[in-house]
Formats: C-alpha cells, structure tokens, sequence
C-alpha cells in the first residue's frame, strides 16, 4: 500500500505548493528538493501528485528508478518522450547496443557519451520552451545517486530549464549529504513531512464515511496523524463499518499495521535502537528517568539514541524529561513482539 495514490488523501498544501509554486515562478529559487519522513508519512503519495501534475505539454516528467545507473535511462526516457512531442524528429538514439549512441546529423561521429548525449537532449528541450522533471523515489548514500547528483548540479549550472524532486527517508537523507562526495544535495532545501493535522482526517472521516462529527473525531485521534494510519483506518472502516470502535476493529487496525508497516520499519532498526524502543515501553511513564533506570543505557548513549529516533520520526520529546510515540499504537505493537522473545 506504501507509494500509492489513495482514492482519498488529504493535500498537503504547504509542501505541495511550496515546491509546485517555486517549479513555476519565473526565476525560481532552487530547482532541486527533497522530500523527507517516516516510512508512509505520504512522501511517495506527494512525489506522485507532483509528478501528475506536472505531467503536462509545458513539461516532460521522467521518473527514474535510484537502483540504475540513472543517467542511460535517463537518456532513454528524455529521447522517448521528446519524440512524442516531436523535439527530435532529426536526431537518432540507438537504444537497441551495448552503449547509447546519439547521432545529431548524418554524415557526423556519432556521441557515445551518455552524459553528453543527455546534455544535447536537455539542451535541444529548453531551446523549444520545455521543462523537464526527474523524479528519483527512496534515494539511498549510494554512488549513482551522488554521480547524478553532481552531473545534474552541472546543468543546472548552464541555465537549462530541468529540475530535481527526491524523496528519502531521514536517516537515509541525512547519510547520503553527510558525504563529502554530496555537497550539492546537502544544499538542496528539505521538506520534512509531518503528521497530518487531526481536524482535517476528522473532516474527511465525515464526508466519505458518512459518520456524525463526534465518530470522525475518534477515528482521527487513533491515527495520530500518520498518513497511512489515516488510509488503513479510513479503508477497514469502510470495509467493516463497525457501529463503535471495539476491540475486534482495534485489533483488526492494529493487525494492518503491523504486517504493512511496522514490520518494516522494526526490521530496519538497528538493535540497540530496538533496545531503547523496548525500554520505553517497559517504562510505562514514558519519563527519562524511569526509561534509564529501566534500561542500561548510560546517560550519554541515551541521550544520543533519543535523538536518532527522533530525527527517524519514531518518537517525540512533547516536553521536558518526557518522550512519546509518534507513530499510532506502535507501544502495543512493540509489546506484542515482546511476548514472544
């Protein structure tokens, strides 16, 4: 269900119109974003909605895939869709050899180059008043992407009208432009997406669920504000339509989460992360002090693995000496794991 467009989301207008607004002025500020946040926080479903919207005769959308090798497709798909909107009638790409071979006029040597041979194309669709968009989903620290990173910063660099849109998980973002090799990407502006505010799920719960105010309102508070919580609860209840919330649809909620979302992002913590996690949860108070003493961190390792799962959007510091879980009902997830370790 992750990266999806629902049937019913809830817009997201200040990052949408953020980026779509600065996409469209006439001198943009930058040219290049991130999107940023926990797994299914709606950074998939907000890349795709752009990536539609933009989806137009002013425009050609290339969507490449952060396991290639990038700049070959990238090749591809440019020539493709310039020929469909006939930018290339004289140019020959063949796609059909070991390398890409551009061939501008006959008679000519033909580039083999693929950064060249993109460059011509990207050159040819700015001379004929088209913008193009890469759109790179779940970027990783990985070589391709900082290779493409910098080849595109060079691009941009020559006043060619193509623009960047990636979207990653924090931690995963934070890695990547921590590298030296990344500096472009570490000023590229970050867009966190954060949970969706609890009046506008509840509107929505009333409107398609077609439930009284004080049900949506209920609803709401069980999602916290987490954008796939938000589409499991809407999608169970429309399945089932429970006239209250009891315990058979909670568990039920709880069931689909698990199996289409925590399991991932559990897997993908580190164990002393998982550690800290569980101490929580032992705790009770959610209060530091109780969650050190029931635990064995030391103090320093404590206070650093508070704020890596913070920045992974885990957990929350709502005040002083008190920590919370952001994510709906991951406590009683955690707790049903621990049943069988």
């Amino acid at each position: 269900m992750y990266g999806k467009i629902p049937s019913s989301i809830i817009r997201r207008d200040d990052a949408y119109l953020k980026i779509y607004d600065t996409f469209l002025s006439t001198n943009p500020s930058t040219m290049s974003y991130i999107i940023t946040g926990v797994r299914g926080s709606g950074k998939t479903v907000l890349l795709r909605k752009l990536s539609k919207d933009f989806s137009n005769e002013n425009w050609i959308v290339l969507d490449l895939n952060p396991q290639s090798n990038l700049i070959e497709p990238a090749c591809e798909m440019l020539y493709l869709e310039g020929k469909k909107n006939k930018l290339y009638l004289d140019w020959q790409i063949d796609l059909s050899i070991p390398y890409l071979t551009l061939s501008l006029k006959k008679g000519d040597s033909p580039i083999k180059n693929p950064e060249i041979i993109f460059e011509n194309l990207v050159k040819k669709a700015t001379e004929k008043g088209k913008k193009i968009l890469i759109t790179i989903d779940e970027v990783n620290n990985t070589n391709s992407i900082k290779y493409f990173a910098n080849f595109y910063q060079s691009l941009i660099g020559k006043d060619y009208q193509i623009f960047l849109l990636m979207t990653g998980l924090k931690d995963n973002i934070n890695s990547l432009i921590s590298d030296k090799a990344a500096s472009f990407l570490s000023r590229t502006p970050k867009i966190e997406l954060k949970p969706l505010d609890l009046r506008d799920i509840a509107k929505e719960y009333k409107k398609l669920l077609n439930i009284d105010l004080d049900y949506a309102i209920k609803l709401s508070a069980l999602t916290k504000g987490y954008a796939y919580a938000y589409q499991v609860l809407g999608y169970l209840f429309y399945e089932n339509n429970p006239k209250k919330i009891n315990d058979e649809f909670i568990n039920l909620y709880d069931e689909y989460l698990s199996k289409n979302g925590y399991d991932v992002i559990w897997n993908n913590l580190t164990q002393t992360e998982k550690d800290f996690l569980i101490a929580m949860v032992s705790s009770k108070t959610y209060n530091v002090n109780d969650i050190l003493n029931s635990s064995k961190f030391k103090e320093s390792n404590f206070n650093n693995y508070r704020r890596r799962l913070i920045e992974k959007g885990i957990i929350d510091s709502p005040s002083y000496g008190k920590l919370t879980f952001t994510l709906p009902r991951f406590d009683v997830f955690i707790n049903f794991l621990l049943k069988f370790m």
